[in-house]
């Protein structure tokens, strides 16, 4: 491993426990079901992208995806717009060398609600650095961030979840509390931006309210000194935590919910014991209640900015705080034994995520304000760290931060009426981050944190500051080779496209799995409208229309976009005389089926991109005639396809196809 702070701090082997903790630890006796967690701990950490953190991570949805989004231009997402630059006009994402530059100390970026949805533009995200700037392209790699990434390798990493507003912290950390922003501003929202710190404002139920009132026992535990003051970066709890918002925790009536939220009035702050860099002094309560085994069912844990990886607020520094955190859960063993904890972040700040969010069609119910889509926003790291997500598994199923208040919904029946029918259809619950049939108890050997944050205190604000590449030095980024381990999904989609008798093009979106899901259709032919969302329900078919005829040379181009790399692109003209449909078999093979509505014979052609060697194959294909193949990509390929069709007759016409079929069992990433 390269780079100063990941080869200091791991050369030695180091791990976070005392000598013989990393063993195996015994657990007792499970019912292998979600019934066997007795308590959920939450840590929202602040401001980082997918991409920033884990989009160099092995087997990861990161920065060599090949279903990556293609723009009008003909390049793919990762080369944003940026007209300053002489070398091409764009910018691609770039590494910020902790061992050359200080990014550890890397400042924020804009991250409000008009400045992300510019950046998105509507599922295009070609509007990074506009909206932004040009440090939205860096990113980390393992050597940077290898608490992090060692934490990634040894649990489980979400590479779907989405931060829920396209907008900044407190209405993404309402979402996580409460399931809304209260779009329709019945209740002081809609809470699009942040307000004050620590001043009621809202009058909505938020899900700790729900839990108190149905006996789930539940605490904020955050350090009590001085608030949200930047002149005191490691105590307070820099205003996140957003019950402070909300009327009923400043009812003098009830003592025992402010009490248990951490929400004691604003002069009740105590000064700056001067002890924040010990980051047990911080986490004190937390500790305690985890070594007496007073953890309650459900714990949020909010950290003090310089904790809480804001920029400029250190990575280093907010590994010291999670390592401080695992600690106390893994020194005692039946906490361990039984215990989730949830690590998110809120939002991206203005760092760049190449995979557009799922976004709400134009008219869904409580998910627009002002004509614009609350969400989903860009994706953030989720790291589900418990005996029963250890492995370096991956979860590709969509989630949002609606999902962590699901969890706990399945898991204590406390439901939470505020979260919409759409988050409901297309996010997920995290409950297929899990195999509770299979615990495994061991402590991983991780880096020492707080050897990492020594080294950094020592190297890093003696090095320049990081600054995009020069001119002409650009490179497109590089991820680490190989797979990982994957959950099941509960995905099937199929999209098709075929002519109709007016030469219109009719696309059918079929989906054949457990879950509802969010396909978008994206122009191929240089065209700058759309894209097209469409939420597709479990078991449903649904289709839409393109006026072909009116299109320049009556040709079309549309990639259909889904989630875990679904990719399957259509081009053709209005008059093309081959018709290809696909479909998963009864016996969930990749099946095509070909037919010539021509009157000349065809030859099509079909070769495999990558997964899987052999071919081309050939078909010749008389007029009028079909014919009918299966790919069994289960067999080959670990359920992963991508093929290309081509037809000699008509050199416009093509079809690729790229995803995963899934079979109920676990897999591998592509």
């Amino acid at each position: 491993m390269g780079g100063a702070l990941g080869a200091a701090a791991l050369g030695g082997g180091l791990q976070i426990l005392p000598a013989g903790m990393a063993e195996s630890l015994a657990a007792p006796s499970r019912k292998g079901t979600l019934g066997d967690v007795e308590h959920v701990v939450i840590l929202m950490q602040e401001n980082r992208s997918f991409d920033h953190y884990f989009g160099t991570m092995r087997g990861v949805r990161g920065l060599a995806d090949a279903s990556v989004v293609v723009k009008a231009d003909g390049r793919n997402v990762y080369y944003q717009p940026d007209p300053g630059r002489s070398d091409g006009g764009y910018l691609l994402p770039f590494h910020v060398d902790t061992a050359k530059v200080d990014g550890q100390d890397l400042g924020d970026l804009p991250h409000g609600w008009d400045d992300q949805h510019r950046a998105v533009r509507g599922g295009w995200s070609d509007g990074w650095t506009a909206a932004k700037g040009e440090m939205a392209m860096s990113y980390f790699t393992d050597a940077d961030i290898p608490f992090h990434r060692a934490l990634a390798d040894a649990f489980t990493v979400c590479d779907h979840y989405y931060c829920s507003v396209l907008g900044p912290t407190t209405p993404n950390r309402l979402y996580h509390w409460t399931g809304t922003i209260d779009p329709a501003g019945q209740f002081g929202g809609p809470a699009i931006s942040n307000p004050a710190d620590y001043k009621p404002v809202y009058r909505w139920t938020t899900y700790p309210e729900r839990l108190q009132n149905k006996g789930i026992s539940w605490k904020v535990y955050a350090n009590d000194e001085v608030g949200d003051d930047g002149g005191h970066p490691f105590v307070g709890d820099y205003g996140d935590n957003p019950l402070w918002l909300f009327d009923a925790y400043h009812d003098p009536k009830n003592t025992e919910l402010a009490s248990r939220a951490k929400v004691f009035g604003a002069q009740n702050w105590k000064p700056d014991s001067g002890q924040g860099k010990q980051v047990d002094h911080v986490l004190a309560d937390f500790i305690a209640d985890c070594s007496g085994g007073r953890l309650p069912q459900v714990s949020w844990v909010v950290a003090p900015y310089g904790y809480s990886e804001h920029p400029a607020a250190r990575p280093v520094d907010g590994a010291a705080y999670t390592q401080a955190v695992l600690k106390a859960l893994w020194g005692n063993q039946n906490l361990w034994n039984s215990t989730a904890l949830l690590i998110n972040f809120d939002e991206n700040d203005g760092f760049f995520d190449h995979v557009p969010p799922p976004m709400a069609p134009p008219g869904t119910p409580g998910e627009y304000v002002n004509g614009q889509p609350i969400g989903l926003g860009p994706r953030v790291p989720m790291l589900v760290i418990s005996p029963w997500s250890r492995g370096g598994w991956v979860n590709s199923q969509v989630h949002d931060h609606t999902s962590v208040i699901r969890f706990l919904e399945k898991w204590t029946g406390v439901d939470e009426p505020n979260i919409s029918a759409w988050r409901r259809s297309i996010c997920g619950d995290l409950t297929g981050c899990f195999d509770f049939a299979k615990p495994n108890t061991t402590v991983p050997m991780l880096p020492d944190a707080n050897a990492l944050r020594a080294q950094a205190d020592a190297t890093q604000s003696k090095l320049p500051k990081p600054t995009p590449p020069a001119i002409g030095s650009q490179h497109p980024p590089e991820q680490e080779s190989g797979t990982r381990p994957a959950r099941a999904l509960p995905y099937a989609p199929v999209a098709n496209a075929t002519l109709i008798a007016s030469g219109a093009l009719t696309t059918t979106f079929r989906n054949t799995g457990a879950a509802d899901i969010q396909l978008a259709a994206y122009r191929a032919d240089g065209r700058t409208d759309g894209p097209w969302h469409y939420d597709v329900k479990s078991g449903a078919t649904i289709s839409d229309t393109w006026n072909v005829q009116s299109y320049p040379d009556k040709k079309y181009g549309i990639a259909i976009h889904g989630p875990n790399r679904f990719l399957w692109r259509m081009n053709g003209t209005s008059t093309s005389p081959l018709e290809v449909t696909a479909a998963y078999s009864a016996d969930n093979k990749l099946q095509l089926t070909m037919t010539n509505k021509g009157t000349a014979p065809a030859v099509v052609t079909v070769k495999a991109n990558s997964y899987r060697t052999g071919g081309p194959w050939t078909y010749k294909i008389a007029p009028g005639k079909t014919t009918t193949d299966t790919w069994n990509a289960l067999s080959y390929g670990k359920g992963w396809y991508d093929l290309s069709l081509t037809v000699d007759i008509d050199p416009v016409y093509q079809r690729h196809f790229r995803g995963h079929i899934e079979n109920g069992q676990p897999s591998v990433t592509g």
